[in-house]
């Protein structure tokens, strides 16, 4: 479908110039989950990842915003994410990325997320999302990172997001990231708990 001079669609060869007729056409539709997501959100948090880790209490960061390029054929928002120590506000860890919409149908189709952390790892995860959820995982070796990375080495990632209540203005998110090593199975390493600020 392509627009033409004048302002009419042209659809399958034909030019629809009808109003009536340009009511049927399929358009992009918003992307519900987005309308609740896009803002800032606060919250606590608590993380673990034995053995390795112990049980650590945190404040988490999450502000998504549209992408650049955004519009009807780049459904992109950008994140950035940072977690400080609930205490002592020490940084504990932050990272940015891009998350691309791949609608199939109303409020349900496909989500790529792209993630980076200052240590270098870098995450190309895919998953779901429905109106109110996305569910991303690291797929195909979706893991890479600098020689200078320590081990264990990460090597793979699940990310987890639901929003409640399921009406504008949404108004708590929960958030839970899993993650497996070279010496560990899958396992909760993050759960945040979040409120959308005005």
């Amino acid at each position: 479908m392509a627009l033409m001079a004048g302002g009419e669609l042209m659809a399958g060869g034909f030019i629809v110039d009808d109003p009536l007729l340009l009511q049927a056409l399929p358009r992009q539709l918003p992307l519900q989950l987005m309308a609740y997501l896009e803002g800032t959100w606060i919250g606590h948090g608590v993380g673990e990842y034995p053995p390795h880790v112990p049980r650590f209490q945190y404040i988490h960061e999450l502000t998504i915003e549209k992408a650049v390029p955004h519009g009807p054929r780049e459904l992109v928002w950008s994140f950035r994410s940072v977690c400080r120590h609930r205490e002592t506000q020490e940084g504990l860890q932050s990272e940015q990325g891009f998350l691309r919409f791949h609608p199939m149908y109303i409020n349900q189709g496909r989500v790529e997320l792209v993630c980076t952390q200052p240590s270098g790892l870098t995450e190309v995860s895919e998953g779901t999302y429905t109106e109110d959820s996305f569910d991303v995982s690291s797929r195909y070796d979706g893991l890479t990172r600098p020689g200078s990375a320590s081990r264990p080495y990460v090597t793979a990632v699940r990310r987890w997001l639901e929003i409640r209540p399921q009406t504008v203005p949404a108004t708590t998110m929960e958030y839970r990231v899993e993650m497996a090593t070279e010496r560990t199975p899958m396992q909760q390493h993050l759960l945040s708990r979040l409120q959308k600020q005005a």
